[in-house]
């Protein structure tokens, strides 16, 4: 590759990844059909968590 096409490939990436950021917070506002979203029936819980609370005293390393 000569020093001119790494420059421009370089600008390619660097346009292209501004694009894709800089687009990312107005898409989410885009809704093309105009419809209103509503919350899905049901109760609302919280998740729980996925791992169990370490104990109170940890062991300190042995090391």
């Amino acid at each position: 590759m000569t020093e001119r096409s790494r420059l421009l490939l370089r600008l390619a990436v660097v346009a292209s990844l501004a694009g894709a950021l800089g687009g990312c917070e107005s898409i989410s506002n885009l809704n093309p059909f105009g419809e209103k979203e509503t919350a899905l029936p049901g109760e609302r819980r919280p998740v729980p968590p996925v791992a169990p609370q370490p104990p109170a005293t940890v062991p300190q390393p042995l090391s």
